[in-house]
């Protein structure tokens, strides 16, 4: 009996565009997982011999690619940066994790929701075809999916009572209005944005009800946009709850450390609690993590400004509000796409993201001798926070919940928002 194929959900994202540059940076990011199938074809191709280490590893329970100890794919021929397999067998030989990336999918109710990874240089860039014309190909791969049962799309309100679809739309589309309100300066829709998230975060919305939640979010999202352009202040508990947040996104552990014995994973853990800690405190200089450097001070890192060269502006601005629509449109904000949280804790987590993006901006600035952010600091920056977000088990954890609602509870999130926008 044949079967209609699920429709690929793309997102729209104005202006978007992505197509391979081999720069072979997902040979280095990407954790590549094998289903069994994968592993026996790996086997057959015989690679042992030739690459003179194992092809494949098992972490957990799972089996990925192996990799190098400076974290290149054992696959990935460094004088042409090509993949191994792909150059002898063809591209339908690689792995389903490699042939996919920078997409990712997940089954819903209405098809293949699709969503696009930032971490890739060249979605970062928006360089190659339009993403409409990659919906054939992934037609085709999903079609080799394994059977997944979808998950509700919808996000939760408060307990087990979830908005409609209807209301998820239309939510969708208040978010993505707002951010293409390009009448009003970045930052102050990004703080607007904060300011409603707040909002939410602070009415009873048990009493309120999914009935009524569309009434209220409408009246929130039609107000004046920008409110007051005075600027807020920040405390010091609530940066150092931002900087705990940076850490969540930019702490990285390799296969070969997470592997690695009993000591070895204890050391490690150690060395993450210390960094935590530091980043809490921020005194003394940042500890260096996976794509950023160290011998930065945490007070150099908050001297630097906010974009000011008017090109570089524009290109951070256009960047950034297409990584958010992105994110938006994909639905990775709240919901099965973000750690299934509800819709209030989702859009905290995103506008805090947007924060903890100028702190990472800032630390590369600071890095190199810079007084202001270049779109190469945040083009960077964004790489390091999209590997991470919706993906790294630690942001979907209640203590980050729990962080976030404070900085909801305290009204901080729209200062901090401000103080470390990218662009002014």
């Amino acid at each position: 009996m044949s079967t209609t194929p699920l429709p690929i959900l793309m997102p729209q994202i104005p202006g978007q565009r992505w197509s391979c540059h081999t720069c072979g940076r997902c040979c280095y990011d990407l954790v590549g997982h094998l289903s069994a199938e994968e592993r026996a074809r790996i086997d057959r191709q015989d690679w042992r011999g030739e690459l003179g280490i194992e092809p494949y590893v098992r972490l957990g329970r799972s089996t990925v690619l192996n990799k190098h100890a400076d974290g290149a794919c054992v696959f990935l021929d460094r004088e042409t940066n090509l993949c191994r397999i792909h150059a002898r067998f063809g591209e339908q030989a690689k792995p389903l994790a490699c042939r996919i990336y920078p997409f990712t999918v997940r089954p819903v109710p209405q098809g293949w929701r699709v969503a696009l990874r930032f971490d890739c240089p060249s979605a970062a860039g928006s360089r190659g075809e339009a993403l409409a014309k990659h919906r054939p190909f992934l037609g085709e791969l999903v079609g080799a999916l394994p059977h997944l049962a979808w998950r509700e799309d919808v996000p939760r309100l408060t307990g087990s009572d979830r908005l409609s679809e209807v209301q998820t739309q239309r939510l969708t589309e208040r978010l993505l209005r707002m951010l293409d309100a390009r009448d009003e300066p970045l930052t102050w829709v990004l703080r607007r944005a904060a300011e409603v998230a707040t909002t939410l975060a602070e009415a009873r919305l048990d009493r309120v009800g999914v009935e009524r939640f569309d009434e209220l979010s409408e009246l929130l999202f039609s107000a004046t946009p920008g409110g007051s352009r005075t600027k807020a202040s920040v405390s010091p508990r609530a940066r150092a709850m931002l900087r705990q947040l940076v850490y969540a996104f930019a702490a990285h552990a390799t296969i070969h450390e997470l592997r690695a014995g009993f000591v070895r994973r204890f050391g490690l853990r150690f060395r993450h609690l210390r960094d935590a800690g530091r980043f809490r405190r921020g005194r003394g200089d940042v500890p260096a993590t996976h794509g950023s450097p160290s011998g930065v001070a945490f007070d150099q890192v908050d001297a630097v400004r906010a974009a000011d060269d008017p090109d570089d502006a524009e290109r951070i601005e256009d960047l950034a509000r297409r990584y958010l629509t992105g994110r938006v449109a994909s639905r990775s904000v709240f919901g099965a796409g973000h750690y299934d949280w509800p819709v209030v804790d989702g859009l905290l987590a995103l506008w805090a993201s947007a924060a903890a993006w100028g702190f990472l901006a800032r630390h590369r600035a600071a890095a190199q001798g810079r007084a202001a952010i270049t779109y190469d600091d945040a083009f960077e920056a964004l790489r390091i926070l999209d590997r991470s977000a919706t993906r790294s088990p630690v942001l979907g954890t209640r203590t980050e919940r729990m962080r976030l609602r404070y900085l909801a509870r305290t009204g901080a999130l729209p200062g901090l928002v401000e103080a470390y926008a990218l662009v002014t």
